[in-house]
């Protein structure tokens, strides 16, 4: 009976999957499941959403031991407390299930509580076990963002999968547990330590940097539900940016930002709709201001920026959110456009605003690789900006990318000013 329950639990989630993704496509008959398994499969398409679907199975059914076991021994557990062992020793054998949990409940029976510790800490290893194979695997899923929406997703979590690796390397050396989860593990560290610690090697010594010559620019992504616009406004006051450029920048935001204009003479800013819009504010002049549309959705804004005799280029891009595919399509899009774009701007060029995305993802790389740009947080840490509201997952998706001939003084994160983004700060030179 047991037997039954498990491979039941394990065919039967996979299943659940590929019912709710052919229920999704609105397709019958023969076409429906191969439609089915494009769907769980993404853009990478049907071999992927098989293998997905065959991975399930094998959690699934790792879980049903769980499942069937642990309820089973906790019943004969409780009942032992009112019965006889004999008599549920008895009742135990005559149960339509395997041997292998027989002697688990008989077990549980007999040494009832020397069971309670042995299945707590089973428990826990189990667990331990579990988060050091998915942590595994999401490092590994995210070198194959380029095929497939989920796979980019786990990408920009290396934070959390080295603190995931570290936790259950310390966990499994004090249990004494098998070398295999301890390299399991140790692997899981590697591979994302070796994409964290890059960003925190020290930058290139700036020659003939002088304090006074650099160009500080602030960016804040200040979300349009956000309604501490004084926050904000104190935070420009306090930071003195040379340049201030804000995103998700709505018609309230709009109007509450106008303020600025007492210490920023100049401005450019685009209002594509009601809820979304971006604002230049500068003490330089500003230049040559345009809106640029690498794709139907979200414009970019661009000016250029005369700083100690040289013109600047400045671009403002918050690319569309890849929660689903159709936005991460026109994501991917504008990120190569914007690669393409820096490749053919002659003046020195600084890419600023919210990308969403990390230094992690393969579309991230290829744009600036493309334009031949570096990220300025490059010897200052990973630097994460978001999600104010959930720490645990903090990843950095606020980008200033710079030009060659620009060198960085110093980046950090802002306070933060009410939004799901913390603000980043720059000092640059030319």
């Amino acid at each position: 009976m047991d037997s039954i329950i498990r491979n039941t639990i394990t065919v039967g989630l996979p299943a659940l999957m590929l019912f709710i993704a052919i229920v999704a496509t609105g397709k019958t008959g023969d076409a429906a499941v191969w439609s089915g398994l494009v769907k769980v499969g993404g853009s990478f398409g049907m071999p992927i959403g098989l293998g997905v679907l065959v991975f399930v199975g094998f959690v699934a059914n790792y879980f049903s031991y769980f499942l069937v076991d642990s309820l089973l021994v906790r019943f004969y557990q409780k009942r032992r407390e009112l019965e006889p062992p004999e008599q549920l020793v008895t009742e135990i054998d005559k149960l339509p299930i395997t041997n292998d949990l027989k002697i688990k409940l008989k077990w549980a029976v007999i040494h009832s509580s020397n069971y309670k510790i042995i299945s707590l800490k089973h428990v826990i290893s189990k667990w331990f076990i579990l988060a050091a194979i998915v942590g595994a695997l999401l490092s590994i899923a995210g070198y194959l963002g380029e095929f497939n929406i989920l796979f980019e997703l786990s990408s920009h979590f290396k934070l959390q999968y080295l603190l995931v690796g570290f936790s259950t390397f310390i966990f499994f050396a004090l249990v004494r547990s098998k070398k295999t989860w301890l390299l399991v593990s140790a692997f899981c560290i590697i591979i994302n330590l070796a994409e964290i610690v890059p960003w925190y090697f020290p930058p290139p010594a700036l020659a003939g940097a002088t304090a006074g010559q650099n160009l500080r620019i602030l960016h804040s992504n200040v979300l349009r539900s956000n309604r501490r616009y004084s926050e904000v406004i104190s935070l420009v006051k306090a930071e003195q940016p040379d340049i201030a450029v804000f995103v998700e920048v709505n018609s309230s935001w709009a109007k509450q930002l106008s303020v600025l204009s007492e210490i920023f003479p100049y401005s450019s800013t685009q209002q594509e709709s009601e809820r979304f819009g971006s604002a230049i504010y500068s003490k330089l002049p500003l230049e040559n201001s345009s809106v640029k549309a690498f794709s139907n959705q979200r414009k970019s804004l661009s000016a250029d920026v005369k700083f100690q005799g040289k013109i600047i280029s400045l671009l403002l891009a918050h690319p569309t959110v890849p929660i689903k595919q159709k936005s991460f399509i026109n994501r991917n899009k504008q990120l190569a456009a914007i690669g393409e774009y820096a490749a053919q701007v002659k003046n020195p060029l600084i890419v600023v605003g919210d990308l969403n995305t990390t230094m992690w993802s393969p579309f991230y790389k290829n744009m600036v690789k493309t334009g031949n740009l570096r990220n300025a947080r490059s010897g200052f840490g990973i630097l994460p900006t978001w999600p104010t509201f959930m720490p645990l997952a903090y990843i950095p998706i606020d980008h200033f990318l710079v030009s060659k001939e620009i060198g960085v003084l110093k980046i950090r994160t802002g306070r933060n000013v009410g939004s799901d983004h913390l603000p980043l700060i720059t000092d640059l030179v030319i």
